[in-house]
């Protein structure tokens, strides 16, 4: 990680440097401009004004200097703002490097999302929230280098879905191939956060491409737009060739203006789903062209694994791939340009009132719809994974001392989540304390004792954040993780809710009927075919504090007797030694604990450490009280 950063960090101070110089240009540049213009503007009133000829040319090349400045000033603006997303990456880059969250965007996904399958017992909402998936330091905002939607969703369902071998063993095989290529990935985050900041919205566009053609419904409109340029011209050169005769002269000049008002009328009143359509298809030629660079890079991806190799096809090799298609569009998008370019808006008034321009550009934007309509969706399905690799990828280049995960799927026997030192990969490298955890096999759990704040619950969401990680193809912070095919399933933040009249003990018990509803289904979907399937890995925070002890004895091993029926392996933490120390959970549990350290200082107060570190046995300390008389409160006596 140290490597990356200082590369970043280097890399950005070239760049500052680089923005520095091209400040000082567009200051020069801009005085140019205004200087040019106001002499430009003089010599137009006195040559003209006074009568001066000579000075009168001097204003036409003043004029021309300027538009030939503007057009070099517009480029070097346009090489500023390309700098100012290069800068932008890095910046975030090294943001995520040294977990600085406020630096980093926020991205919440939307409800569908997060509902998941619509057969499942669990939806990914409580997993999203129990190991804190997305929102400020958040493992999304910590992987995420994606900036368009496509990729943001698919990086996100990829965290929040099944950890599966099939589907992890494949994105890890991409993500490796591409983390090598630095700057490949960095030109990739750089083009992908354009494209995002345009006003083209790859949804928009996508909902556009499946509607009906507009001209086909309105067939009038489509014969009438190439009917009234020729009537048009008819009529101008009948009128320039009947100058002579100012009868005719005349009368072919009405009619001309009567085509014309025709036509601004069917502008004014008619066209406005057309502008619609512009705005959802093309938005602006900038926008076009930055998804088709975009899709361009991908013909540069490394066919090594077959991930990339599908993307590099859909995208840049095959027939109907997306950068050509976005070429067609960046030229259909040039048409439509011309009414927001000052030099060229007369042309365009010309075009639209004798013509309607407008919907021979639709025409030729609707040959293009038909074509490629059956392949978009494909295009930012493609993108969306593109993106979602390069986010893995850069973890496998900063990270490399986290490990691949190793997928072990064979039945029970392999029904176990095993790690060397695996720790929490939300917290910075030199607070983290790492931890050798074993979650199985089936019919066992894993018991985790502690005083409060020693780091039970941290623990578990090490356990889930890393999980969730392998199952996105990523590495994970852990020098060795073994674990079969996964579905997770958590009890961790479980709030009351006083608009529904649900206490908090009734929270927790529908958060564990989830857990045990996703156990059944796993069961009852394993029972019914020959192959493995994947296991539940449970992770149970504190749970049913909201009762009598001995109530919750009983009832939280009734509650572990279910999941272990199911051949499900878990984790649950408690500070309970009460519950700890009961014989039907100590039959099936291997209990382990984290525990404080009291030390008195010189003025005689206690001072309470904790090392997180996590041994063997059942807690043989508690913290509460003496909690209470450390922040204040008091000793009771």
């Amino acid at each position: 990680m140290t490597e990356a950063i200082a590369q970043y960090q280097e890399s950005l101070r070239v760049m500052d440097q680089r923005r520095d110089h091209l400040k000082a240009g567009d200051r020069r540049w801009n005085s140019l401009r205004v200087l040019l213009f106001v002499f430009a503007a003089i010599s137009f009133g006195l040559g003209y004004g006074v009568g001066l000829s000579w000075l009168a040319l001097v204003a036409w090349f003043l004029m021309l200097a300027f538009l030939v400045t503007v057009t070099l000033h517009e480029r070097l603006r346009d090489e500023l703002d390309e700098l100012r997303h290069e800068r932008s990456v890095l910046r975030r880059l090294i943001a995520r490097l040294e977990r600085h969250w406020d630096r980093l965007p926020l991205w919440k996904p939307d409800q569908l999302l997060l509902q998941g399958e619509p057969n499942s017992a669990t939806s990914p909402e409580s997993i999203s929230d129990d190991l804190d998936v997305f929102g400020k330091g958040s493992l999304f905002q910590f992987v995420s280098m994606a900036s368009t939607g496509p990729g943001q969703r698919t990086l996100a369902k990829w965290l929040v879905g099944p950890a599966l071998a099939v589907n992890a063993t494949q994105r890890s095989a991409a993500s490796e191939s591409l983390a090598a290529m630095r700057e490949l990935r960095q030109r990739l985050y750089r083009l992908a956060r354009q494209a995002a900041s345009g006003s083209a919205e790859p949804d928009r566009f996508l909902t556009w491409i499946k509607q009906p053609s507009w001209l086909a419904q309105h067939p009038l409109l489509a014969v009438w737009c190439f009917v009234s340029p020729v009537i048009a011209g008819v009529l101008m050169t009948y009128g320039l060739a009947m100058m002579d005769d100012p009868w005719h002269f005349k009368a072919a000049g009405i009619a001309v203006g009567l085509v014309v008002a025709i036509n601004a009328l069917i502008s004014t009143f008619f066209l406005g789903d057309v502008h619609e359509i512009f705005a959802s298809a093309l938005a602006g030629k900038g926008d076009v062209e930055g998804y088709r660079q975009l899709f361009s890079l991908a013909g540069e991806l490394p066919q090594s694994a077959s991930m990339l190799s599908r993307i590099r096809n859909v995208l840049a090799d095959s027939e109907n791939n997306a950068a050509t298609a976005m070429g067609g569009l960046k030229r259909i998008a040039t048409a439509t340009a011309i009414k927001h370019v000052a030099l060229l808006f007369p042309i365009y008034i010309v075009l639209q009132m004798l013509g309607l321009w407008e919907l021979h550009v639709l025409r030729r934007l609707e040959h293009w719809q038909n074509r490629y309509r059956e392949s978009a969706a494909e295009w930012f399905a493609a993108l969306g994974e593109l993106e979602a690799i390069g986010s893995i990828a850069a973890l496998a280049d900063e990270h490399p001392d986290w490990s691949m995960p190793c997928w072990v799927d064979g039945g029970d026997d392999s029904s176990c989540v095993t790690a060397k030192q695996m720790g929490h990969p939300l917290i910075a490298d030199a607070a983290r304390v790492c931890n050798d955890v074993t979650i199985g096999p089936a019919g066992t759990l894993l018991l985790v004792t502690g005083s409060n704040m020693s780091g039970k619950s941290t623990m578990l969401r090490s356990v889930g954040l890393n999980v969730l990680l392998a199952g996105a193809g990523a590495r994970v912070c852990s020098s060795s993780l073994t674990l079969p095919s996964i579905e997770l399933a958590t009890s961790i933040r479980v709030r009351d809710n006083l608009g529904e009249g649900v206490s908090f003990y009734m929270a927790e018990l529908k958060s564990l009927a989830k857990v045990v509803k996703h156990a059944e289904r796993i069961a009852e979907r394993s029972s019914g075919r020959n192959e493995s399937g994947p296991k539940l890995l449970f992770l149970l925070d504190e749970i049913l504090q909201g009762t009598n002890s001995r109530e919750r004895q009983i009832a939280v091993a009734h509650v572990l007797q279910h999941l272990l029926k199911c051949k499900a392996i878990g984790a649950i933490t408690t500070h309970d030694l009460e519950l700890a120390d009961d014989s039907q959970l100590k039959a099936v549990a291997q209990t382990v604990h984290f525990r404080e350290t009291i030390t008195k200082a010189s003025d005689g107060s206690d001072t309470m450490t904790f090392d997180y570190k996590m041994r063997e046995g059942i807690s043989p300390t508690t913290n509460a009280l003496r909690l209470l008389e450390l922040v204040g409160l008091g000793r009771p006596q």
